[in-house]
């Protein structure tokens, strides 16, 4: 399978790779170590009437954390493109020639940008998931992700974000508080 999904890459580094590169490594450092996602809920926190959706944002990142960076990367070890594959030259540097699967980033991107899309309305949620989806798409084209990779982050995004969602929604059940106040996110429009 790794070679398999290694000629999707080696096509993409022969074929697409060029002019667009400093773009798709500019999207692809938007994922590292979830900075942006993380400052996102934190900012989304400062409010009253957003912090339900910044603890959503913060937990479903948690989650993915503990599920993808604790807990399978290590188990499954799996080597990243370039070292199966020494014709495939990656664009970006400082990533664990073992920990290749899930990829962090795009699990990272989607389960913020999904439990962000829960709560807010669709003029915001759909950027921010084409947003995720760029990043995942630019580990392929930067070369340390194999497809399977990202579909696994993606995977444990979702589940993430979801699981995040519904504790929020049950807290805030429990406390009585059964709405989210949208004026912040539509005076950003």
């Amino acid at each position: 399978m790794n070679q398999f999904e290694a000629t999707i890459i080696l096509w993409i580094q022969e074929n697409l790779r060029g002019v667009m590169d400093g773009f798709w490594i500019f999207v692809t450092h938007l994922g590292d170590e979830g900075y942006l996602w993380i400052t996102l809920g934190i900012v989304l926190l400062c409010w009253k009437k957003t912090r339900p959706i910044g603890i959503t944002v913060l937990l479903s990142l948690l989650l993915d954390f503990l599920i993808i960076n604790v807990s399978l990367k290590g188990l499954v070890a799996r080597p990243r493109p370039f070292v199966v594959n020494e014709t495939i030259v990656p664009l970006v540097g400082g990533v664990s020639p073992y920990r290749s699967f899930p990829s962090g980033h795009s699990g990272g991107s989607f389960a913020a940008m999904l439990a962000l899309s829960k709560w807010v309305p669709k003029k915001i949620g759909i950027p921010a998931i084409v947003l995720a989806s760029m990043v995942a798409l630019s580990r392929l084209y930067v070369g340390v992700h194999y497809p399977t990779d990202i579909l696994g982050g993606f995977v444990v995004g979702i589940v993430s974000s979801f699981v995040a969602y519904r504790i929020v929604k049950y807290v805030m059940r429990k406390k009585g508080e059964n709405k989210v106040d949208y004026k912040l996110c539509e005076e950003i429009n």
